[in-house]
């Protein structure tokens, strides 16, 4: 019997130590299931290892994890991940071909490519150019200049004389000194022009002031550019062939009140008659020029001064700067015809620049000019041209009006800022003593760039033996100023 008993024990142990029956105790479940079933532990084990797990899996993770897997990596582990991983610095060298995202890095690239575009600001004045359209359909034609009579006075006109850094720079160059400026290569092509006026009228849009920096010197005062160069830019200005300039605009204010007075002894200094800016109250607005027995009144108003007026103070204001409206205008062209004058002659600072297209308060205000008596209305400030139309005033009269004649000579590198025009008028006094403008001729023009190693000159398009490109350009421009000049005739 003990026997039995003590082989069904042996039979037993056999069993258990085979293990045919599961062990019960805790202990032994953890020892046992441990090892064969790692993948329970996961959840205690996962954040002892986030840090070297995580970015490992990410970078070589394939795009099939879903979004909200994807998404906690990379908030917290995004930025650990790429610090160490040198993976990252090198990859887009390879990927930027084959990924979409560095393919859109490039869209950075087309945005500087659109900086540009500051110099396509003028497409502001391009889309006005092709409004009236120079090879599209503009409704004018030129005028028939139709017979010259010798003895009526020539009298020219110009748009604005600009004397900015890039033309200081040439100038010094062309002088060959840092302490000289020599502008004379501008005006080369057209002083054979000018020289056949009896009188030249520009709009100097500078102050002419050694007590305040020059345009090379600084460029910008007070957020808006600072227009002040040398007294010798009117050497070269005077032996073009100009007589007269209009000195009231919105850069006469540039140099503070010494430069509106230092303006008024350079022009003095190089014999111009001008007009728009004054010394003292007892100034009339305006100065009558005799020319070949015709006395013509000359005068310049601004409609603002890019906040600078408040140089002078209010005191001065009124006389030192000529400021347009409709009473002051009126007054000074009726004491003008109380002192002699028999043609009246106004050179306006208005609108909006860049455009070709004129606002509709320039309109308004050519209207009011011919009806204070202006007999020929010279419009500035836009840089480029504008039309050239007849206003009829409400005595019958008939007022030439010329928009703008844009800049005749600068260094501005707006493609339309670089067309221009002489606008050459002949006027003739009849029996009854009315003076009227008899003969009205063109003479387009174009500021290159360089031409012959000068810089910034200015050349009729009419120009001949110049190189293809050269009359390539001058042709395109002949064509757009005229297309903007008689668009609206």
């Amino acid at each position: 019997m003990v026997k039995r008993v003590l082989a069904a024990v042996l039979i037993l142990l056999t069993l258990v130590s085979a293990g045919c029956f599961p062990a019960r105790e805790s202990g032994h479940e953890t020892v046992v299931t441990a090892p064969t079933d790692p993948m329970t532990q996961e959840p205690t084990a996962a954040p002892a290892e986030p840090a070297s797990e995580a970015p490992s899996a990410e970078p070589s993770a394939s795009p099939e994890p879903s979004p909200e897997t994807a998404a906690p990596t990379e908030k917290p582990t995004e930025l650990p991940a790429k610090t160490p991983e040198p993976t990252f610095t090198a990859e887009p060298s390879v990927n930027i071909t084959s990924t979409p995202k560095p393919t859109k890095t490039p869209k950075p690239t087309e945005k500087p490519t659109d900086t540009p575009n500051p110099t396509k600001t003028p497409k502001p004045t391009e889309k006005p150019a092709e409004t009236p359209g120079p090879s599209q359909s503009h409704t004018g034609s030129a005028p028939d200049p139709g017979v010259i009579d010798p003895n009526d006075p020539v009298l020219m006109f110009a748009g604005d004389l600009m004397c900015l850094s890039g033309q200081q720079y040439a100038a010094m160059s062309s002088a060959g000194s840092s302490s000289h400026f020599d502008f004379s290569p501008s005006f080369e092509y057209v002083a054979p022009i000018l020289s056949r006026a009896d009188l030249a009228f520009a709009n100097l849009e500078s102050t002419l002031s050694p007590n305040f920096p020059y345009a090379y010197q600084q460029t910008m005062t007070d957020g808006m550019p600072n227009c002040n160069g040398p007294a010798e830019y009117l050497a070269a200005v005077k032996a073009a062939g100009f007589d007269a300039l209009a000195l009231a605009n919105n850069h006469c204010c540039d140099a503070g009140l010494q430069g509106i007075l230092d303006t008024i002894s350079a022009a003095d200094e190089y014999g111009f008659i001008h007009t728009g800016v004054f010394a003292s109250p007892e100034e009339p607005r305006f100065v009558i020029v005799n020319i070949r027995g015709i006395k013509t009144a000359l005068l310049s108003y601004a409609e603002f001064y890019n906040g600078k007026e408040g140089c002078v103070t209010s005191v001065g204001r009124p006389y030192m700067i000529n400021t347009y409206s409709e009473s002051t205008v009126r007054r000074d062209i009726e004491q003008a015809r109380s002192a002699g004058a028999e043609f009246v002659i106004v050179y306006e600072h208005w609108g909006r620049e860049h455009t070709h297209v004129p606002t509709d308060i320039q309109r308004r205000h050519a209207v009011k000019l011919a009806n204070a008596g202006a007999d020929l209305i010279c419009g500035s400030h836009s840089h480029t041209v504008q039309p050239s139309v007849w206003v009829e005033a409400d005595d019958g009269r008939r007022v030439l009006c010329l928009y703008s004649m844009g800049n005749f000579v600068s260094s501005m590198s707006q493609d339309a800022s670089k067309d221009t025009f002489i606008t050459e008028l002949h006027i003739h006094k009849d029996g009854d003593g009315n003076v009227t403008i008899a003969n009205e001729i063109y003479h387009p023009c174009r500021v290159l760039r360089t031409y012959g190693g000068k810089a910034f000159v200015v050349m009729p398009t009419s120009q001949e033996g110049v190189s293809a490109s050269v009359r390539k350009e001058l042709d395109a421009a002949e064509a757009r100023i005229t297309g903007v000049l008689f668009g609206e005739r």
